[in-house]
């Protein structure tokens, strides 16, 4: 990394506050130059973080957060607060095995009070630090950042009110930039551009009130007008919605304008009471590449520091999400009945594209998973036909929605889709989609689904969308997918084996002991080292499960009947609770008498890296599958393998 001398010096924010004014700029300039060379090389979240420099500066030149305790909202904004915690010299790991995680880290620092990579909750944690400290006698401040649209989730709300009715001592700057990772939605975002157009209120509020004790009564007419104030409060003052949940409003102020913003943190900090301090700031800003075009330079990599052009990559193929919503707009021109919805998330979803082609049938809902689930309810109920798109981590935070929205509903027929399902890579273990089988597959009625490739999973979401116009439709059909391009294989089939509902397909069927269940992704894995093992591998049986619930239990039982009696179940999922847990129960409820061996995620958390030193790390790459394969059939090398026996 080029070296940055008044960066490269702060090993803790009181290094900050030893700056002097005139060095802060230039500080701020360093800072920029570290994330942007950083990011470019290694990848992360670039614009949401430029935004939020001046800002953190401010914050940490103000409070000693020693004592005082920050939270980020959502974290991917803090590498600033990073940068001056005493993690500026290892920045250049960030998001790579082994290195600093992209988001906020209790075992990073102690300057990290939370881990946090999901939006919209800090809030709620920030009152209850708050209300610990006070319960324990100390004098602490406690502050929460929320920026990046992270106020649109009904939870930052449940956390505001909680504050005010506590009255607990919480700052909440408002980081309002105007922007999510794609463009705004809602009628809080229309409110806060209205607040940009006020900051004279507090100013020529206090003017007039000076000039009625000058006239004769003064005091009487200063009363009239407070009680015409309080009448006419909530259509003039910037923060009203604020300052009825209780909460005492402050700004708007610039939070690029360093010396402007660290002037009215330091007021702040002499008030006791929940206070919102309301920073406008720019997604990008201080780097004209990223703050014209913030969506293009959310998570770049690969750009150039001074221009922002983007150097030259190698052809990819075709991703999952792609496939997704080439299928989509396919199915929305044969049905006009066809909605899409999605929580803030239109581009990661693929979903963008078909707002392209159908503005007035794409719903994004903003960062309120809950009500995704539940407005798709409405929109079936009505007589549409939706399909809801989310990330498999995100989609954990409309659970009880899922199953009284939907689930409970019986027949509503919903296509819910599970984006970056299994490992995610650098982002880590706030984002991995390593859960969605075990907390569906326990909800009566649900349909869970993977495809193999990209026509498999065009095939499913016909044949879903085929399925739920007839009488006795599941209340949804989940499909998950991997952050992944779609394999390009011809499989050695004539033709696509028909989608059928809970009907695995046999891939290529040997006549060993040995045979592969695979789910979604895996199946190219497992076709993989078959092919390496060659001859060796010759009699095992690969069938692809297409479907985790309802389980093609009577195919296991035919199989295990032709002499298959040992089982290597392959899935990108968590182990307890997932595909191999399925297959292993419906061989118990029949009886068979099969020696199952499970390979998938270990039950830990799993940290940042690339996906496929994750895959390795837990035997799900190819090498991992040809070792387990090895040993299952008893070549030369192999080690044993722990199993479990259903029947």
């Amino acid at each position: 990394m080029k070296p940055l001398p008044l960066l490269d010096a702060i090993l803790s924010p009181a290094d900050v506050r030893k700056l002097a004014p005139a060095e802060l700029a230039r500080l701020a300039e360093e800072m920029r130059h570290r994330i942007k060379e950083v990011v470019s090389e290694h990848g992360g979240h670039l614009a949401s973080n430029l935004g939020t420099i001046e800002l953190t500066i401010a914050l940490h030149r103000v409070f000693d957060f020693t004592s005082d305790r920050v939270l980020w909202d959502v974290g991917h904004q803090a590498y600033p607060h990073k940068l001056l915690t005493g993690r500026a010299r290892d920045f250049a790991t960030n998001r790579q095995q082994g290195g600093i995680s992209g988001f906020p880290d209790p075992k990073e620092s102690p300057f990290d009070i939370a881990k946090v990579g999901h939006s919209s909750t800090s809030i709620s944690t920030g009152v209850g630090v708050a209300e610990g400290y006070r319960r324990l006698g100390h004098r602490r401040h406690t502050l929460v950042v929320v920026g990046d649209g992270a106020l649109t989730g009904g939870m930052a709300f449940e956390g505001l009110i909680n504050a005010g009715q506590l009255k607990s001592d919480l700052i909440v700057v408002l980081n309002d930039n105007g922007n999510f990772i794609d463009p705004p939605t809602g009628s809080l975002h229309t409110h806060l551009d209205r607040i940009r157009t006020g900051e004279l209120f507090g100013h020529l509020r206090h003017r007039f009130m000076q000039a009625l004790k000058r006239l004769p009564k003064g005091h009487d007419l200063e009363r009239m007008a407070e009680h015409l104030e309080i009448a006419a409060h909530k259509l003039i003052t910037p923060g009203y919605i604020f300052e009825d949940l209780g909460f005492s409003y402050f700004g708007p102020v610039d939070g690029h304008d360093l010396q402007a913003t660290e002037d009215l943190l330091r007021r702040v900090s002499r008030l006791k009471g929940p206070i919102l301090v309301h920073a406008i700031t720019k997604k990008g800003g201080g780097w004209k590449p990223s703050a014209a075009d913030p969506l293009k330079y959310h998570g770049p990599r690969g750009f150039d520091l001074d221009t922002g052009e983007f150097r030259p990559l190698p052809k990819k193929g075709r991703t999952y999400s792609q496939v997704f919503a080439d299928s989509v707009i396919e199915l929305a021109h044969e049905d006009t009945r066809v909605v899409a919805i999605t929580a803030a998330m239109p581009s990661g979803t693929g979903l963008r594209q078909f707002g392209q082609v159908f503005p007035d049938r794409m719903y994004d809902v903003g960062i309120c998973e809950q009500h995704s689930f539940a407005f798709a309810q409405g929109l079936a109920a009505s007589g549409l036909q939706p399909i809801l798109a989310h990330y498999s981590t995100f989609a954990q935070r409309g659970y009880d929605q899922l199953f009284q929205e939907l689930v409970l509903q019986r027949d509503l027929g919903v296509i819910v889709t599970l984006d970056r399902a299994g490992l995610v890579g650098e982002d880590g273990e706030t984002h991995q989609g390593l859960y969605d089988i075990a907390w569906a597959r326990c909800l009566p009625g649900l349909v869970l689904m993977a495809p193999k490739d990209g026509v498999e999973l065009r095939a499913m979401l016909r044949w879903a969308h085929e399925v739920r116009q007839r009488p006795g439709r599941a209340p949804a059909y989940l499909v998950r997918y991997p952050r992944d391009e779609v394999p390009e294989l011809g499989w050695g089939l004539a033709e696509p084996t028909p989608v059928a509902l809970g009907k695995a397909e046999v891939i290529r069927r040997g006549d060993g002991e040995l045979m592969i269940w695979a789910y979604g992704q895996p199946v190219k894995t497992a076709w993989d080292a078959l092919a390496e093992l060659g001859e060796a591998a010759r009699g095992v049986t690969l069938v692809n499960a297409r479907f985790a619930k309802p389980f093609d239990d009577a195919l296991l039982a035919e199989l295990a009947a032709a002499g298959h009696r040992t089982v290597l179940t392959l899935e990108d999922h968590t182990l307890p609770g997932g595909f191999g847990a399925a297959l292993a129960e419906a061989a118990a409820d029949r009886g068979l008498a099969l020696r199952i061996v499970r390979a998938g995620v270990r039950d830990e958390l799993v940290p940042h890296a690339t996906r496929e030193q994750q895959l390795a790390e837990h035997g799900l790459d190819r090498a991992g599958v040809v070792k387990r394969l090895r040993t299952l059939l008893g070549l030369t090398g192999a080690v044993p393998i722990p199993f479990v026996r259903a029947g």
